[in-house]
Order: structure tokens, then sequence, then C-alpha cells
């Protein structure tokens, strides 16, 4: 299990002077929504277990983190399924989820001082896609490509866009929230540069799912921004996932880890809060579990699918 990655920054670090195994855990980019329950999964693995020290490591996305697990770079990671699909399009097959979290809502806004109301506006007009290296932004660029809309596209990190977008050198931007609400970064903006939703209509998400069948979609409220309508975003499920590479013996600590840890990943993530993470992880996921992950959502008193074994099982 390798210690640096080359490129990458270490976001945050639970020092365990006894842990006996050092385990790289990729995240999301610092300024995300999602950081600070990252953050509670590394220290309370770290801290329910004296053989294991987790690093948080915050290479640019889950995108990042699907090419840095594949190549040993990571030990585990957040994952989304899409590039799960992905990685096994590109004739890799060895991911084994070990939980999925929630639904991460994939949020559309513009500039009121656009006009924009649709998001065929963004045509040939400046567009933040999602943060380089993301699989947000992949996302975002596969319906864009679908829908045969062509902005003008503006490749940075969340920062970047924020002040592009503040000083009126942007028109919108794509950011993914835990709740449905403006995430914290968006909602300061608003403050000073008011924003307006932009959903999807009915034919749109047809197109999509035409496309994209393991798309998912989130019907947000009324009142996001002042005045705003009920609208249709998309939304991609968020979990963790290794290798069948990693032995099942730490994949095992590591899900009992999370286990043990909840309470503080729930402050984190107040979205967590009422979710059964293992019986909703057996219920969405549509792919194998690691065997360790297995053992421990058996010990835990949950039935696993035979759908949900991974080869090394069978």
């Amino acid at each position: 299990m390798r210690l640096v990655l080359a490129g990458a920054v270490l976001a945050a670090c639970v020092s365990v002077a006894d842990a006996e195994t050092q385990l790289n855990m990729g995240g999301s980019t610092t300024s995300s929504g999602f950081f600070p329950y990252y953050s509670a999964i590394a220290n309370g693995i770290s801290e329910s277990d004296a053989e294991l020290n987790v690093t948080v490591v915050s290479p640019g996305g889950f995108a990042a983190n699907s090419t840095l697990i594949q190549e040993g770079e990571l030990d585990f990671g957040g994952m989304s399924p899409d590039l799960i699909a992905e990685a096994e399009e590109a004739g890799f097959d060895g991911f084994r989820v070990l939980w999925w979290s929630l639904p991460a809502i994939q949020n559309i806004m513009a500039t009121e001082a656009s006009g924009f109301t649709t998001l065929q506006d963004f045509q040939g007009e400046c567009f933040h896609p999602g943060q380089n290296g993301s699989s947000q932004q992949r996302n975002m660029m596969r319906i864009l490509q679908a829908l045969e809309i062509q902005p003008e596209l503006y490749m940075s990190d969340s920062v970047d866009a924020i002040n592009a977008i503040r000083n009126g050198r942007c028109d919108g931007q794509l950011r993914a929230t835990t709740a449905p609400r403006l995430n914290s970064a968006s909602a300061e903006l608003n403050i000073t540069t008011p924003l307006r939703p932009i959903g999807y209509t009915a034919e749109e998400i047809e197109t999509i799912r035409a496309a994209y069948p393991w798309m998912g979609f989130y019907e947000m409220p009324a009142g996001v921004t002042e005045g705003s309508e009920p609208y249709t975003v998309h939304a991609i499920w968020i979990g963790f996932a290794a290798t069948a590479e990693m032995d099942e013996d730490t994949a095992y600590r590591i899900v009992n880890g999370m286990i043990a840890g909840l309470d503080s990943q729930r402050t984190a993530l107040p979205a967590i809060a009422e979710v059964d993470i293992l019986q909703q992880s057996l219920e969405v996921s549509e792919y194998p579990l690691h065997a360790g992950a297995v053992r421990a959502y058996r010990e835990a008193g949950y039935d696993v699918p035979d759908r949900l074994l991974p080869p090394e099982m069978q």
C-alpha cells in the first residue's frame, strides 16, 4: 500500500502511533460540501481500529479516485456507479463495493443577470460543468452531449468558477449538494450574485435516460432560491469502493470502522442522519460487494443477496 501520491493533496490525516497498516482513501476536493463527511469516515476507522491509519487524499474528484484505485495508488475511495460501469467497459472488472452513502444532487444554476431559464440557453455561453477531473464533470459533459448542447465550457476548479461567475465572466455552473438546497459556496455567491435554478424538461430526461440508463434524477422543491419553482436535477449515488486486490480482512475492518463512526459521519453529513447505510447499499447496489464487506454485513445481521456476492465468493 503506497504512502505517497504524486500530484495529490493530503487533505486530512489521522495519526495513530501504533497503526500497522497505512491506507490512502480517495475523497473529494476540499471545497466540496462532502469533504467533512469523508474526513469523518477516515477518523472513525482510524480511531476504532488500532491496526489501521487512514489518510484522506484529494486528487481532484471521483474520476481521479477511480484511476488511482485501479493503479494501486489509492487503497479505497469515493466512487459512483457510472465510474464502475466506465471501468468495466474499458476491461477492468475488479471494483468491489464497500457501501453506498446517498445520491449526490447535481444542481445547475444560472445567474439572474443572464436571463437563462433552461439548459438550452447555455448554447454558446459560458458554463462551468464541474470540478476538473471529477465524475461530476464527466457526467455533465455526457448530458450536454446527449442533449446536443454546446456551451462555452469554463474548465476549472470550483473556487475559480465561483469567482468567474461573481465577476460576470461566466453565466452558470454545476455544483453538487448534500440536500435539496444550494450548497454553501453557491448560497454565499447567491447573496451578491443572485442565482436561478435550471431544471430538466420531461423530454430532456427521456433523452438522457435513453443514453445513460444508470442516471438518476431528483425533484427539488420550490424556494431553493427566492421565488424559484420546483425543478428536476440529475443525481448520482456516491459511496466507497476498493478492488478485489484488497485482502478480505482489511475490507472487513474498513466497513466495521465506518459502522463504528456513524455518529460523527451523521453530524458531518446530516443527509444520512436517518439512513441505514448497510440496508440501503444492499437495495441500490448494481455491483458486487467486497468479500470483506459481505462478511461485515452478515455479522451485522444483514442478508446479502446472491447477486451482490463477488466472483471470489462464488
